[in-house]
């Protein structure tokens, strides 16, 4: 894995499990010896819930954007191998400020260009739309990972979406590219409905060759969210589940996509 590499996690659509996905991939890292920091720019700061911190009276990405040292904003080893800048449900109104302001979308990339090397990873958690943070995101990342529930018929529209902004932020130069699709929320029970629904949405994004869906699914279970309450990636609380091994399979899946194409 290259020094410094960015990797956004992202879709348009809210609700597919990005943070959870997000959180669970940090961890997994950490937990195989690489040095992760976290970055958690979402205003509902999910993410940052699922390492059990609160982002209330802490240092917080909305200080890092606003010229506070990275030093102050960062909190070490909130799981194993795992640093945070906790978000703020104050990013809400950064964004509309951010939004009148020149060289808005490289806000991300200089607050971290400094502090990203001495990572192995950064993972940015990124809100469910594609505003202003989420583009700064694209701008900070070279590498997209975008999460689809196959239980919503609508994510598949956020995820083309996102693929659609990708390039066009490509065609304006910026270095960063979609390096995998993974699907969530697998529900493979017999329930017609349910059944239906995934193979429509299967159907649609393995249809498209150019679209790089990541082998790897990660399973519908309770147990990320039950772990998430206790203030633990399911990683960390559980790392024999199966929804655990999942999220393992993806980082690998990544890992060596990152290596073939170094």
């Amino acid at each position: 894995m290259s020094e410094g590499r960015v990797l956004a996690v992202a879709n348009q659509k809210g609700g597919v499990g990005k943070s959870t996905v997000a959180a669970n991939l940090a961890a997994a890292y950490g937990a195989m010896g690489q040095k992760v920091l976290f970055v958690d720019i979402d205003p509902q700061t999910d993410g940052t819930n699922m390492f059990g911190v609160a982002s209330s009276g802490a240092q917080t990405i909305i200080h890092l954007l606003t010229n506070t040292p990275f030093a102050e904003c960062v909190q070490r080893e909130v799981v194993p191998g795992v640093d945070l800048i906790p978000g703020s449900t104050e990013m809400k109104d950064l964004e509309q400020v951010l939004v009148t302001k020149s060289f808005r979308e490289t806000y991300l990339a200089k607050a971290l260009q400094e502090d990203a090397p001495s990572y192995d990873l950064l993972i940015v958690d990124c809100p469910p739309n594609l505003g202003v943070l989420t583009v700064n995101a694209l701008c900070a990342a070279q590498e997209v990972l975008i999460v689809i529930s196959m239980t919503d018929r609508n994510a598949y529209k956020g995820t083309m979406a996102l693929v659609g902004t990708v390039g066009e932020l490509q065609q304006s130069g910026v270095n960063v590219r979609v390096s995998g699709i993974v699907r969530n929320n697998v529900d493979k029970r017999p329930a017609e409905q349910q059944r239906k629904l995934y193979k429509a949405l299967n159907k649609q994004l393995l249809a498209d060759p150019t679209l790089p869906v990541l082998e790897t699914e990660i399973p519908m279970t309770a147990a990320f969210q039950n772990s998430a309450a206790e203030g633990y990636p399911l990683i960390v609380r559980r790392p024999d589940h199966k929804g655990a091994a999942a999220i393992r399979q993806v980082a690998e899946e990544l890992q060596v996509a990152e290596v073939a194409r170094a």
